[in-house]
């Protein structure tokens, strides 16, 4: 009896799923195109359904249609959906028009809401710089070139800390509690 040569099946097997994923990978590319240009909702569903309606004969001989869970176990076609959902909203707030004066309310409510968030964060970093006695010594700069960066960063470093306005992350930058944003670079922190 002769034994099967199991590698030439195998090869025929990589062969298939490579142009498998090239065809699916390519339908996806055109119905999340054409969804854009429709404008449409675009989630995992729209998009599948789109792939069924789109699919040629040799796109359905390799079952190059794929189901929504299939998407959301792939990252890449999760990230073409959701750049494909960003180019919609994008196009769409270019073109926005309010239908109602309600419309204009709510959004100029939203703009306030965020500025007074910012307002309140200046006056809270302004009590901060009262309470830390740090004082604008802008005179002193012009008069002395012997100015102790590292001190006067390491005190501020300490304080934000002790007030639990910021903590370290993982890479040693200094961040800012409530925005996230690095306050001191980690380099300049590790120099301290």
């Amino acid at each position: 009896m002769q034994k099967k040569d199991l590698r030439t099946e195998n090869d025929n097997l990589k062969i298939f799923r490579d142009k498998k994923s090239t065809l699916t990978e390519q339908l996806l590319r055109r119905s999340l195109d054409e969804l854009i240009q429709l404008k449409a909702v675009i989630n995992q569903k729209t998009v599948c359904a789109m792939m069924d309606k789109l699919a040629n004969s040799k796109e359905k001989e390799f079952k190059a249609i794929i189901s929504p869970s299939a998407i959301s176990k792939n990252e890449i076609y999760k990230n073409m959906i959701l750049e494909a959902k960003e180019k919609v909203q994008l196009s769409d707030e270019s073109k926005k028009l309010y239908k109602l004066d309600g419309d204009k309310k709510l959004e100029v409510f939203q703009l306030k809401t965020i500025i007074a968030r910012k307002e309140a964060k200046i006056k809270e970093l302004e009590s901060i710089i009262e309470r830390a006695n740090i004082k604008d010594n802008t005179n002193i700069y012009s008069t002395y070139d012997n100015i102790n960066y590292k001190y006067i960063v390491s005190d501020l470093k300490n304080y934000v800390m002790h007030e639990g306005i910021s903590y370290i992350d993982n890479d040693g930058n200094l961040i800012d509690e409530s925005t996230g944003n690095i306050l001191i670079a980690s380099r300049i922190v590790e120099s301290l």
